[in-house]
């Protein structure tokens, strides 16, 4: 009996003491990291917003602490000037939380989507950092419908099609092949597009002349609202583009 109570006790201050041990560790760690790995958001057409990143220390200390942060250029895909992250987030003294806030504007944003990302700047002996963040945002659009009635030549299989932006992004496409079962045929795609902006429509041809199969033209037109905005095709040879707006 008294050695099976001494075992017990034996086993008990062992797992007293690792406990105490995990305990220290923890209170010793040194690390700082970004609420979330990645953060949506929208910006007002000619207008701007915040995104209040929350960042987070593994422990508490009387004095305020400064963590520098920087932009990842190379893996950020924001328009230039549509973004401004400060150099560094501060943790107040008594917390282990600080915000980080993102300033984003409609500065050549296009209708794409564009993404910043930010990360820890330390090289702090003894301080782990936690990974990047990312912020996603677009600009708010009122989404109008288009409408674009295909009529084919023999070799539709040729034809392909796309619409870009302002900033030259393409919105949407269909590339070559993609009516290869519409010989002389007709097709009425639906666009989704932003109200109030500039677009381009691209038509392509795969062989290099247009849409004539030497005995029957084929053509193309796009509507907004049953208001024509764009009339083409023919023999318009390797492409041809045309200017238009959702205005």
């Amino acid at each position: 009996m008294k050695k099976l109570i001494y075992i017990c006790v034996t086993f008990l201050a062992l797992f007293t003491i690792q406990s105490c041990e995990d305990s220290l560790l923890e209170a010793d760690l040194n690390y700082v990291a970004f609420g979330k790995a990645s953060y949506s958001t929208s910006v007002p057409v000619s207008g701007s917003t915040t995104v209040d990143i929350p960042v987070y220390t593994s422990n508490i200390t009387g004095a305020d602490r400064t963590f520098n942060v920087a932009v990842d250029a190379a893996n950020s895909t924001a328009a230039a000037g549509s973004f401004t992250v400060p150099g560094s987030v501060t943790i107040p003294g008594g917390t282990n939380e600080g915000t980080l806030s993102v300033a984003l504007s409609d500065v050549d944003l296009g209708i794409g989507n564009n993404a910043v990302v930010i990360k820890f700047d330390m090289a702090e002996e003894g301080l782990n950092t936690g990974s990047s963040t990312t912020v996603n945002y677009i600009q708010q659009c009122e989404e109008i419908t288009a409408t674009l009635d295909i009529n084919f030549d023999y070799y539709s299989e040729e034809t392909g099609w796309y619409i870009t932006d302002a900033l030259g992004g393409t919105v949407v496409e269909a590339e070559a092949g993609t009516y290869a079962d519409y010989k002389r045929g007709s097709v009425s795609e639906s666009i989704t597009l932003c109200a109030g902006r500039d677009y381009t429509l691209v038509f392509t041809d795969e062989f290099s002349d247009g849409m004539d199969d030497g005995g029957v033209l084929g053509d193309y037109t796009l509507t907004i609202g049953g208001v024509v905005k764009v009339t083409g095709g023919g023999a318009f040879g390797a492409s041809e583009s045309t200017a238009f707006d959702t205005k």
